[in-house]
């Protein structure tokens, strides 16, 4: 019975697409709103949640909308391209193991009417009065989370539209559509909501403001309650919204925001027939915001029964399955029913194979998947890391991922920069060295100006930095107020040679006027023979790392 029952659904569908007179794509955006596949509590929402395994539904849905496509000419005169417009959407879907579902959405314009044009100038092409096939949409859905029958479900949704239709019937382009859809299905009332995207080919409607048609954020919630004792009568509203964006088009924006309230009543006067008839307003000036909508709708929908409940998906019930939460295998003992058989343990250390580590040593169980089932670990060195891993098991070390490196002692620490800046001066960590007695720079004085010189590029923000010189007090205060000054205009010089701006640098000398240690030591007077960096004018105030 339920195969006749299949195929003469399969036939009136092939009938009503024979009746259609196919039409060809070109750019004039479809007005047509997108169902939910046949079958569904919905008629625009799509659900989570897949009934039936093998189950096909047909549904066929007369759709009329006023005024869908209202545009303004220049002169703000409202221009009704499309005044009325009859739809009739043909769909069918097939159901798979309760958890994916394949269907088809046929769309065909039965009546299209325009009202008359604006006093001072029409703007869109007005439509045909023809019988026009639709864009045909393929879609699919997987339901990613939760039970066969009622209960909350998560699903993604796709669909593919072709370009079969023409003339507001069809956008003259392939289209497509993602959406997740999350839903709470339970005896006596359901809800559901959708959020995706659809991508459409873009087109711009003349007007006094052009409206652009094309890729949207569609979103979408339902909710639905049964009537009466049983499931005969059904009360839904819905609220779709389609956003247009991309290509210029703002969100939000009325010329590319279209919604739909819809409140539906459906009713089965037998098991597998439904019918049923629905009335809504319409928001927004997008393309197919229509003042209102209203339909009807007659369908092939066999309600189906769920499966029992298998929490765990081993084909074993859950009121006869041990282990309700872990997949298993059937067996004649009550208390294994349903629960893992036993698996194998090569070295009888009670930890099975799968999960031990060292299969083939006993071992003891650690919790850690690397060592769990293997001999209790070896550390000679006690830095943490047992000697099999260990690449210098008697030198206490660190982890690293370098197998080479892994136990060993840490490398030393990069040296600290011989230049730095701290909140006066540039501090360097070597001194400056010169020929003795003279203002003769040594080589081994060019990197560390070389350090001071890139600190100074670094830091642009110093605008003035005086280069000081100093000297120990052997020899006149004359002589060495003049070595000293020679010192610093000779390292001056040295960084203006090496990219630093002239304007930024002062070369002053101090002599032996400002010792920084003890002069009666040779220690102490190599320390007071040293070039300083201190900041003039500009940040820092604050220390610098």
């Amino acid at each position: 019975m339920r195969r006749h029952q299949k195929l003469v659904g399969l036939l009136a569908f092939a009938t009503l697409l024979a009746s259609a007179t196919p039409s060809f794509a070109d750019e004039t955006p479809s007005l047509a709103i997108l169902p939910a596949p046949a079958g569904e509590l919905a008629l625009l929402t799509e659900p989570a949640a897949v009934r039936g395994d093998g189950h096909l539904r047909f549904r066929v849905i007369g759709l009329h909308s006023s005024e869908p496509l209202v545009l303004q000419n220049e002169d703000q005169e409202f221009d009704r391209v499309v005044s009325e417009q009859t739809f009739l959407h043909a769909l069918a879907s097939l159901s798979f193991a309760h958890r994916f579902q394949a269907s088809l959405g046929v769309p065909l314009v039965l009546r299209q009417a325009t009202g008359s044009a604006a006093p001072h100038g029409a703007t869109a092409a007005r439509p045909s009065e023809d019988t026009l096939l639709g864009d045909v949409v393929a879609g699919g859905r997987v339901k990613l989370v939760g039970p066969a029958g009622n209960g909350e479900h998560l699903a993604i949704a796709a669909a593919l539209a072709l370009p079969t239709g023409t003339d507001y019937a069809g956008d003259g382009g392939f289209g497509a559509g993602v959406r997740t859809a999350l839903d709470g299905m339970y005896a006596r009332w359901f809800w559901i909501t959708n959020v995706g995207v659809r991508l459409r080919p873009r087109a711009k409607l003349p007007g006094i403001v052009p409206t652009r048609v094309g890729s949207e954020l569609a979103l979408g919630v339902a909710q639905g309650t049964y009537i009466g004792p049983g499931h005969d009568w059904l009360l839904t509203g819905e609220l779709g919204l389609d956003l247009t964006f991309g290509d210029g088009a703002k969100l939000f924006d009325p010329r590319g925001t279209r919604a739909l309230f819809l409140i539906e009543g459906r009713y089965r006067p037998v098991e597998a027939l439904e019918l049923g008839a629905g009335f809504g307003p319409g928001v927004g000036q997008a393309p197919g915001a229509a003042d209102y909508r209203a339909l009807v709708f007659l369908g092939f929908t066999p309600e189906v029964v769920p499966p029992p409940p298998d929490r765990d998906d081993d084909k074993i019930e859950d009121r006869a399955d041990a282990c309700i939460d872990l997949p298993g295998v059937p067996s004649p003992d009550p208390l294994m029913n349903g629960c893992p058989e036993l698996p194998p343990d090569f070295d009888s250390d009670e930890i099975p194979d799968a999960f031990d580590a060292c299969p083939k040593e006993p071992g003891i169980p650690t919790g850690r998947r690397e060592t769990h089932g293997c001999p209790k670990p070896v550390d000679t060195d006690g830095d943490g890391i047992v000697d099999r891993k260990d690449a210098c098991p008697r030198e206490k070390g660190v982890k690293s991922a370098d197998p080479a490196k892994n136990g060993c002692p840490p490398p030393p620490p990069p040296p600290p920069p011989v230049a730095r800046l701290e909140q006066e001066e540039i501090v360097i960590s070597q001194q400056v060295q010169f020929e003795h007695g003279t203002a003769v720079l040594r080589p081994e004085s060019d990197p560390i100006l070389a350090e001071v010189a890139r600190v100074l590029t670094e830091h642009p923000e110093l605008e003035q930095v005086e280069v000081q010189g100093h000297t120990d007090d052997t020899g006149t205060p004359e002589i060495n107020q003049k070595l000293s000054q020679e010192r610093a205009e000779a390292v001056r010089t040295w960084l203006v040679a090496h990219g630093t701006e002239s304007g930024r640098l002062l070369a002053k000398g101090y002599g032996q006027s400002a010792p920084i240690a003890d002069n009666g030591s040779e220690e102490g007077r190599a320390k007071n023979r040293r070039v300083q960096f201190k900041i003039v004018k500009g940040p820092p105030k604050e220390p610098k790392p």
